[in-house]
């Protein structure tokens, strides 16, 4: 298949990516941002704003719209800036796709869409959505955007909403490489050590995109692990892995999350394989080699 991947220069992109190539798919990269050396995975390259009118690619099959705003603190600071990427953005890719013939759309949405805390745990796409801030109301109009352009033109879609996604190559302003950069700073001091998340590891998550392109399902899907685990427990194995004090001060009334992912392990057949642990200790190693997973042509 061709599929196109917008947002390809980022840090989920660059992982997709590779995975598309390596399971025999022709990859398209469209971002802003394309390096002067293009990445090793990607067969065409389209330096593109998705916020303007975007040509037709002939003999597109696929798009995964990964492009976005993505830091929910740097939403609420420019909101402008925000609906812009994230709404006008998603509609203009949208409209790309049904002009090249795409049979299918691929939509990177958020876990924050149900709220922190959401009404229960574990949480099931079924739960209700909530235009809490900036960064959840231009992913819910995302996702309504995909279901317009469904519903109205046939342009089939899978959304997959991301629990906490971590891994080597993620910029600073995501708990993970904060922790990381304090830690090699000689030191973490960790305010909510009880609050919990799901985390999932990239190349999971990447998985999950990988097979939601040949999927015939439409809708929202979970990725995440269905595992609860505390800021104190992964802010500990990354304090413990560079010999470092960690200080923690917990909340008096923390906020939770925990994905029900059994409707991407049915539809998809697909399950989260990395651990915790061990996905860890491989992000601690690629910033500790200063090292990104993402090679380039020489």
């Amino acid at each position: 298949m061709r599929v196109l991947v917008t947002g390809a220069a980022g840090f989920i992109g660059q992982h997709v990516s590779q995975l598309l190539n390596e399971r025999g798919h022709s990859v398209l990269a469209l971002d802003f941002r394309i390096p002067l050396i293009p990445l090793i995975w990607w067969d065409k390259v389209f330096k593109v704003d998705i916020t303007e009118p975007i040509p037709a690619i002939p003999d597109l099959d696929a798009v995964i719209h990964l492009a976005a705003m993505a830091n929910p603190r740097d939403c609420d600071a420019h909101p402008d800036q925000a609906f812009n990427a994230n709404v006008n953005g998603t509609h203009q890719v949208l409209k790309m796709a049904l002009e090249s013939g795409a049979k299918k759309f691929i939509f990177s949405s958020s876990a924050h869409v149900y709220d922190i805390p959401p009404k229960y745990l574990p949480t099931d796409e079924m739960a209700n959505l909530r235009l809490n801030n900036v960064y959840t109301t231009t992913k819910i109009l995302g996702e309504e955007l995909c279901r317009l352009y469904w519903s109205n033109y046939g342009l089939s879609y899978t959304t997959l909403r991301l629990f906490n996604v971590y891994g080597g190559g993620q910029a600073k302003g995501y708990f993970v490489p904060d922790k990381i950069d304090e830690a090699q700073r000689g030191g973490i001091d960790l305010r909510g050590s009880n609050v919990t998340k799901d985390w999932i590891y990239i190349d999971d998550v990447a998985d999950a995109f990988v097979k939601a392109v040949s999927s015939p399902f439409v809708g929202a899907l979970n990725i995440g692990t269905g595992i609860e685990t505390n800021l104190g427990t992964v802010a500990g194995i990354i304090a413990d892995a560079y010999k470092v004090e960690l200080a923690t001060f917990p909340v008096s009334v923390p906020t939770r999350m925990c994905a029900d992912i059994r409707c991407a392990q049915t539809v998809l057949g697909w399950s989260p394989k990395v651990s915790l642990e061990e996905g860890l200790e491989r992000t601690i190693k690629a910033y500790s080699d200063q090292k990104r997973p993402v090679l380039q042509k020489s």
